[in-house]
């Protein structure tokens, strides 16, 4: 195995001798006839040296820097080299870094089809009146920019000594998110604890991360005095939760962007673990028989519990008179409301039901009692005196009315029937919140006993006045 790797790298070496020869043999053919021993740096010392010596204004000379370039990955760069007088001179370029040959003339040695070499000519813009100076243009393209293009390039004249400058080439390259030190897709913690979401992104320019929430785009945050206030983003590869909250559960996306499009992003889901708990809204619920019932329980845990309705130490299923309905929260999973309905309550239905939610985190109950509201009827007296040959007789009149209320959470508390003097009057506490309804009947007939009473007042007066009058006219007598 490391013969072989020595006969490749001697192999290597030789072909890169093999490309350093035929260079300096193309640069070197037709020197024979050019003068030699002359340095031309720049334009400045081609004008000195050429008042002493007037052969050296025919050599050639750079006319301008090549200059930087900066493309995105997989466009095209274009490095323009310009001379003056190029004449039968040739151009050259050469990759800096590994210092490859790219092309000789118009003549492309390497092997890569994204190198391209196009020569130009032009007449000078700043000529003289009394020469023209034409300059040609060599420009190496290089195509489908790869990061690995990124670097220094060098245009050579085949003068003695060679002229050369440089050119150099930066490639853009869009965000790109990496899977190491990138936290996994999900991330669970204790609620309480503290929770870290790493997300590492290369790219160049460096890119700029930002955390957001997926559905509601706020992030909850502890503040200075520990609430939790909600911020629209957080900036940096890595986003510090301080002990975390049941509310802070969810989707967080890790969005990298720079100069180049397009941004990307990854979604990491936080789950916080928790033991449930359950809560019914009333523990009392009252309603009349042969109604329809329903018990409501409120249960909030994560992971997911295991819910069921039990009565008597007996679980309810689904069936028969019974139906039992669990409906999650859309956007706090933590929570779910579980309902048990009971169609035409009956006696047997009545007593304590309990609702228990179960997880590996632990156990929640919640108890609630079923009562009966019985129909209540209120018993209403009215009194009248009549006088019949001067005897007054008590006719006492009794009415009957019945009062019936469906079944509300804030139904009646409790029914208390009350004996005094022989007659029976059920009570029953309604609502305080539903609406009273004035019986027309009633004021009427109560107006009707009073202008009754009135007139038998009236009489039974006017008797009396008669007979002591009588009796004093019968005294003086």
């Amino acid at each position: 195995m490391i013969d072989r790797l020595d006969r490749r790298n001697r192999k290597k070496r030789n072909r890169m001798r093999v490309a350093r020869l035929l260079l300096c043999y193309v640069l070197l053919e037709d020197y024979s006839t050019n003068l030699g021993g002359a340095t031309i740096t720049s334009d400045a010392a081609r004008q000195d040296a050429s008042a002493t010596n007037p052969t050296l204004s025919d050599l050639p000379s750079f006319a301008e820097p090549i200059g930087n370039v900066t493309a995105a990955i997989g466009k095209e760069a274009v490095l323009p080299c310009t001379i003056r007088k190029l004449g039968n001179h040739k151009v050259g370029w050469i990759r800096v870094e590994d210092k490859t040959i790219l092309s000789l003339g118009q003549r492309t040695v390497t092997h890569s089809p994204r190198f391209l070499v196009t020569l130009e000519s032009a007449k000078s813009k700043n000529q003289s009146e009394w020469r023209d100076e034409e300059e040609a243009t060599s420009r190496l393209h290089i195509r489908q920019l790869r990061e690995a293009d990124r670097g220094c390039y060098m245009c050579q004249l085949n003068t003695k000594p060679m002229l050369s400058q440089l050119g150099c080439v930066d490639v853009l390259v869009p965000p790109d998110i990496l899977s190491s030190g990138t936290s996994e897709g999900e991330v669970s913690v204790l609620e309480g604890e503290n929770a870290t979401l790493s997300c590492k992104a290369t790219g160049r320019p460096a890119p700029r991360v930002l955390w957001r929430r997926e559905k509601s785009g706020s992030i909850l945050m502890r503040g200075l005095h520990d609430p939790l206030i909600p911020v629209d983003n957080q900036s940096g590869e890595k986003l510090e939760l301080t002990r975390v909250d049941r509310k802070q559960m969810g989707a967080y996306l890790c969005i990298a962007k720079n100069e180049v499009p397009p941004a990307v992003s990854k979604r990491v889901y936080l789950r916080v673990n928790f033991p449930p708990s359950a809560k019914v809204p009333n523990q009392i619920l009252s309603s009349p028989l042969d109604t329809n019932v329903s018990l409501v329980c409120l249960i909030e845990a994560y992971p997911k519990t295991i819910n069921l309705w039990t009565r008597k130490e007996q679980v309810i299923m689904s069936g028969g008179r019974y139906e039992i309905d669990e409906r999650g929260h859309p956007d706090e999973e933590w929570k779910t409301t579980s309902e048990l309905k009971i169609s035409r309550l009956e006696k047997t239905d009545l007593g304590e039901y309990t609702c228990s939610a179960s997880s590996s985190m632990g156990k929640a109950e919640a108890t609630l009692r079923v009562y009966e509201i019985e129909r209540a009827t209120i018993r209403t007296t009215s009194a009248s005196w009549k006088l019949s040959k001067g005897k007054s007789k008590f006719a006492q009149v009794t009415k009957n009315r019945i009062f019936h209320q469906m079944s509300t959470p804030a139904m009646q508390k409790s029914t208390v029937r009350i004996v005094y003097s022989k007659h029976t009057i059920t009570s029953t506490t309604v609502n305080p919140r539903a609406p009273f309804v004035k019986d027309e009947n009633l004021f009427k007939n109560r107006d009707i006993s009073n202008e009754r009473n009135c007139a038998n007042a009236r009489n039974d007066s006017g008797m009396r006045v008669y007979v002591v009058c009588f009796l004093f006219f019968f005294t003086i007598r």
